[in-house]
């Protein structure tokens, strides 16, 4: 990297191209060039553009060693959610860009302690599917498992193609199918507080994280990080460590969009008796008939009733009057 002229004027300075590593309040951390650089936004780009963590962009040097952020690129592979706020319940509510540019999303979760969330799983998968990005389920402190459920896990995810690894912080070899899934993409790891996802980092990392210690308040997690973090891999590619997610609401999926978004109901879509089918125990539901049969799992199908309930009051809130 050639060094600032110390002139005060960098307009002739080249510009580089990096992604966003980190958000602060009036500044953001750029990786270019196997470094971290803080850089500013530049002119107008500040007052119409929200960059997020995984952004591409293109920056400037500037005299004082740091950058400014010239042009943020367009976005793929976007995690968003719903704005959570308790205080709008049934009412629409915006997005929330939580990283860009992900071509791999890690629901991190453990058996316990705090104890799994079958629902907040399944909402994760739901996101993943329509934002077009690969899912994977890590399973942590597998020490925990007591009656098998991390096998249940697999034989529930693995035939609708969602890899489901099993690790153990103290059986460091348990790391290496996540190692090398992780290699050379960028992933977000998105989970309950406290289920390790930082511990787990600081093994695949090639820098030290801060892991605060788990407290438990009806046996859930407390927060231990606290803004998203782009964290490169010592064998290749980044990890996005996310604050650890209490909530998570869909944005913009549709009632009848919904059904689509789960792989294991694809076989039965388009064979109920009417076309506007949503699958809530209309007569001649094939869905529902596939539930039965055994075919489609009992849990994730209860799980797509209530994500169903409430993409439906989010379409009735945001009618108009």
């Amino acid at each position: 990297m050639s060094e600032p002229t110390g002139n005060g004027d960098n307009s002739a300075a080249p510009e580089r191209e990096g992604c966003i590593a980190a958000i602060y309040a009036d500044r953001c951390l750029v990786w270019s060039e196997g470094r971290e650089i803080v850089c500013s936004l530049r002119g107008r780009l500040k007052e119409q553009s929200t960059p997020v963590v995984g952004d591409r962009v293109s920056w400037q040097p500037t005299p004082d060693g740091g950058g400014a952020v010239t042009v943020l690129h367009p976005r793929r592979g976007v995690l968003s959610r719903a704005v959570a706020d308790r205080k709008r319940a049934n009412r629409p509510l915006d997005a929330q860009v939580l990283a860009a540019n992900v071509d791999l999303l890690v629901v991190v979760a453990s058996l316990r302690r705090p104890p799994l969330r079958p629902g907040l799983l399944d909402r994760f998968l739901v996101v993943a599917r329509r934002a077009g990005i690969a899912p994977l389920i890590c399973i942590t402190k597998l020490d925990l498992d007591e009656g098998g459920e991390f096998a249940a896990l697999r034989e529930t995810y693995a035939p609708l193609g969602i890899p489901v690894l099993g690790t153990d912080i103290h059986r460091p070899e348990t790391l290496t199918p996540l190692a090398a899934a992780l290699r050379d993409v960028t992933s977000v790891l998105v989970g309950h507080s406290g289920v390790g996802k930082t511990s787990l980092l600081n093994l695949l990392a090639d820098v030290e994280l801060a892991v605060g210690e788990v407290g438990f308040h009806k046996d859930r997690g407390r927060h231990t990080t606290s803004t998203a973090r782009l964290i490169p891999l010592k064998s290749g590619g980044f990890a996005i460590d996310s604050p650890g997610i209490r909530e998570f609401g869909l944005h913009g999926v549709e009632p009848a969009e919904l059904a689509a978004l789960y792989p294991d109901f694809a076989a039965s879509l388009g064979h109920c008796r009417f076309a506007d089918c949503l699958h809530q125990g209309e007569p001649g539901c094939a869905v529902r008939a596939a539930v039965e049969s055994g075919a489609i799992h009992p849990a994730r199908y209860a799980g797509y009733l209530k994500l169903l309930d409430e993409a439906i009051q989010r379409k009735q809130a945001a009618a108009p009057a």
